[in-house]
């Protein structure tokens, strides 16, 4: 009987002292930390692995994951063309391991509060972009939150490590009449940038042919020029030869010379009014044609 009670007396003391030493021994998870307090008061952050308390006089009042948390909110906002919407926003928050008291102790409801900043920094931006800027500048939003809440929550223990702007939410009548009055700003875009690209087609034309008829004016010019110093040159060949007479010489010279040249363009009669009489000239064409069109009726 001695033996039996020794025995259970010495189980119920390794019992006892495994139970009471299970409270002196702490276990933290991987990306997790504990916090500790002695008598109530905060004494220190433990971090992942294997740690002693003196239990009963300090406890781990809690843990704190430091993985990445999503805190969604859904802002109702009015835009300053009062234009009612629902903004979809998404936090990135971590706890800051050299922060975590901070965390612990100074918000009792990290998430419901950090919403509340968040609908007052949204609709505040809000506030002064039109519905398409919403629509079309959501990282403008995105960073003005980032901004504004980036160091505030820096004195709670978080970190912010995004934001995310989703797109905002209208009625149907709503996104019907927004997508009509887009359609017809692109389509007075269109019309403007068309009637520029006319006024400038027409500008390039328009200095294209001053262009061409200050060439042509200057060409002529030029050509002026070289005549009258051909004729001045062939006049100072004439020397000793009535001034007149000499004029004749060159006139006639370039009559004939035009002549040749006109004679070179294609089927073309030639009849020079000048050298001989007309009348007689006339004779012989007009002989010609009578004697073809005879030849054509007997055929």
């Amino acid at each position: 009987m001695g033996t039996y009670l020794t025995v259970l007396a010495w189980v119920l003391a390794i019992f006892a002292f495994l139970v009471v030493g299970f409270q002196f021994l702490v276990v933290v998870q991987q990306q997790t930390v504990g916090i500790v307090q002695t008598l109530g008061k905060f004494s220190r952050v433990i971090s992942p692995g294997f740690h002693f308390v003196f239990f009963p006089i300090q406890q781990v009042a809690g843990r704190l994951s430091l993985k990445i948390e999503a805190v969604p909110a859904t802002v109702e906002v009015k835009t300053s063309n009062n234009m009612f919407v629902e903004l979809p926003v998404t936090l990135m928050i971590k706890i800051q391991e050299v922060n975590a008291a901070d965390a612990f102790y100074k918000l009792k409801n990290p998430h419901d509060q950090i919403r509340s900043w968040v609908l007052n920094t949204v609709r505040s931006i809000a506030a002064n972009m039109t519905l398409e800027e919403l629509f079309t500048d959501r990282q403008r939003i995105a960073e003005s939150v980032s901004k504004d809440l980036g160091q505030r929550l820096g004195g709670f223990g978080y970190e912010l490590e995004g934001v995310l702007v989703d797109q905002p939410t209208v009625e149907k009548s709503v996104q019907a009449s927004f997508n009509r009055v887009v359609e017809a700003s692109r389509l007075k875009e269109a019309a403007v940038a068309e009637a520029e690209a006319s006024r400038i087609k027409t500008v390039k034309q328009a200095e294209a042919e001053a262009d061409a008829q200050r060439a042509r004016a200057q060409g002529l010019a030029d050509s002026r020029e070289l005549l009258a110093r051909g004729m001045s040159h062939s006049l100072s060949q004439l020397e000793g030869v009535d001034p007149q007479i000499a004029l004749q010489i060159l006139l006639e010279t370039n009559r004939i010379d035009a002549m040749r040249d006109v004679g070179k363009q294609g089927n073309l009669i030639v009849l020079d009014l000048k050298s001989a009489d007309h009348n007689t000239a006339l004779l012989p064409l007009l002989a010609s044609r009578e004697t073809a069109k005879l030849k054509s009726i007997a055929a």
